[in-house]
């Protein structure tokens, strides 16, 4: 799934290099720098993730001082702060109709004549909830909110969908999709040069997290099938009848007459 990901990012990414490069002859001098900037941004975020991705290193991204107060057998892989968290709301809204004719009497004297008739439609709309500092880790994504604080294990998450500035996560025991959004620019140096963090980068520091606490628990779990095996068959072992042992007492017992 990591590698598909990745093979997906680096198409896109070459598509839109392409289609850049494509349209330069047509773009002013100015335009042609900010794409020219874009390529860069894109070429440099895709071969960072596949930089990871090919060894299975989790990505970190340690944009501001890492807070206290997690486990001691998790280790802290990014710290997002100027972080905005946006839920759906209900809000409804209705408007009135008339179906009959306005007769004006005089100036700033009318009246209306007819049946009215209410409409009113319910949707969702992200509000703003609260302001804070994003930190994954490598048993959880957490939100140290002003005044609100969020803690999802990553087993509890089925979803994470990036946008250019912000990510939409869904969990199992959560019944509303939580958005968290960038508020400010943040970068981090890298090998490949200073990136701008966006949407896609924070989507994969949590893929790939997730990913490598699944195959730590599968390794524990078939090392611990595998303690449980070899345990049952030197059991086997000591219960299975031998022929050197005398029979009547424990091993090495002499008989007596």
């Amino acid at each position: 799934m990591g590698y598909l990901f990745v093979i997906a990012v680096v198409i896109g990414v070459a598509a839109l290099a392409r289609s850049h490069h494509n349209s330069r002859g047509r773009l002013p001098a100015s335009s042609r720098g900010i794409v020219g900037q874009h390529e860069l941004q894109f070429d440099a975020c895709g071969a960072w993730i596949q930089h990871h991705a090919h060894r299975a290193q989790p990505i970190e991204m340690i944009c501001g001082p890492i807070p206290a107060g997690f486990d001691h057998d998790e280790r802290v892989l990014c710290v997002l702060p100027a972080i905005d968290l946006l839920e759906p709301r209900a809000v409804r809204r209705s408007r009135s109709n008339y179906g009959g004719p306005n007769i004006r009497v005089m100036k700033g004297l009318s009246f209306r004549f007819g049946a009215g008739t209410n409409q009113s439609e319910s949707f969702d709309e992200l509000r703003h909830i609260d302001h804070g500092t994003l930190v994954l880790t490598t048993k959880r994504l957490a939100f140290l909110g002003e005044r609100r604080t969020n803690s999802t294990e990553l087993g509890d998450l089925i979803g994470v969908h990036a946008f250019a500035d912000s990510i939409k996560l869904h969990s199992e025991r959560k019944q509303k999709a939580e958005h968290y959004q960038l508020s400010q620019m943040l970068e981090i140096p890298t090998e490949f040069g200073v990136l701008t963090v966006v949407g896609p980068m924070i989507q994969k520091a949590i893929e790939m997290a997730k990913l490598n606490q699944e195959i730590i628990a599968l390794e524990a779990a078939w090392a611990s099938a595998a303690v449980a095996k070899q345990s049952a068959a030197s059991r086997a072992f000591m219960d299975a009848p031998n022929p050197l042992r005398p029979r009547g007492g424990p091993p090495g017992a002499e008989c007596r007459r």
